[in-house]
Order: structure tokens, then sequence, then C-alpha cells
């Protein structure tokens, strides 16, 4: 038995198979080498301009000098070892972070922006308009925290509870937007 293929059926591969130590390899024309360059200087120019804005707008990396206002990361939520309850006053416990090379000097403490809100399970039940409301618009303290560490701090009868509250509010912990106002302390 013969067979016969029409040769557009099984021609051979037409690409070339190179040897590694041909001497023809195939090098960057200098447009080619333009552009990758411009694109490696455009990588390093907006990389550095990004390292730059972060530590220009969050302050790590700049010294500051002593006495000169500070950026801080806050927390701060009603004390869970004294709950609220409706009429009554709690404490707030304010936890700071400092995440700067040297100690910090937090000297007030002013409700943040926001809704001053229950936890989950209260939520749950109905604790949606808590009514829980600073005592105060301005807390002068006097705190001191580490570099590079966590400082929790309580402000005794800092929070009240509307009389009228909800039941379902009673003995919540509440998370408490607040604002604070520090300073780099002094070596020493």
């Amino acid at each position: 038995m013969h067979i016969e293929l029409d040769p557009a059926e099984h021609e051979e591969p037409t690409w070339e198979v190179r040897h590694p130590s041909d001497a023809r390899r195939r090098r960057l024309n200098g447009r080619t080498k333009s552009i990758l360059a411009i694109a490696a200087a455009a990588a390093v120019v907006v990389n550095a301009g990004a390292a730059w804005s972060y530590w220009h707008f969050t302050g790590y990396g700049a010294p500051a000098a002593a006495g000169s206002a500070v950026s801080m990361a806050i927390r701060a939520r009603s004390d869970l070892n004294v709950p609220l309850t409706p009429g009554r006053t709690g404490s707030l416990v304010v936890t700071v972070t400092n995440g700067y090379e040297f100690p910090i000097r937090i000297t007030s403490i002013t409700p943040g922006q926001g809704n001053i809100v229950a936890d989950d399970e209260h939520r749950d039940l109905g604790c949606t308009q808590a009514e829980v409301t600073m005592t105060k618009s301005r807390f002068d303290v006097d705190w001191s925290v580490r570099r590079n560490t966590i400082g929790a701090f309580t402000v005794p009868d800092a929070l009240v509870m509307r009389p009228e509250t909800a039941k379902g509010c009673a003995g919540a912990t509440f998370t408490v937007p607040v604002q604070a106002f520090g300073v780099r302390k002094e070596a020493g």
C-alpha cells in the first residue's frame, strides 16, 4: 500500500534553530535600549515619589523637634471592667500607638469625628442609638508613650449614657472616636 500526502499537509517547521554559540545572536537595537532606560528611570522616580509622600504625610522618617506636634494612631472604647448603664457615667480607655523613634507626650483628648458605636452583640439586641456622649469637650491629660510602644490610659467618668437609652444598650462596649493632641517629648 502506498500513500501519498499533499506537500501542504506534512511540511517541516520553518523556524530556525540556533546554537547558543551562534555569532548571529539577536541584540537590542538603540531604540529598544532607549525605551528600556526611560522605563527604568520612570520607575525609580515613581517609587521615590511614593516613598517621599509616605514619609511626608505620615511624619515617619522626619525628625521632629522636641515640643513639636506629632500625629499618632489612637483607639478608644468604654471600660470593659465597668460597663455603661442608662443614666450613669463610665470611664474611657484610650490606646495610643507611638510608631516614632522618640517618646511622645499626649496633652489632651477631644471627641473625634464619627459616631459612638456599640459592640456587635448589643447592636443585634437593638442598641443602634446608644445616646452615649463624652462628658466634656476636652480632657487635659499628661500621658507619656515611649518610642515604638503602645500606651493604654483611662479617663475616669469621660462617658455618659442618657437615662432614656434602650435597655439593650446596658453593659455594651462602645467604640468612641477621639482625637489626641501630642508633642515630641523632651529627652530624659
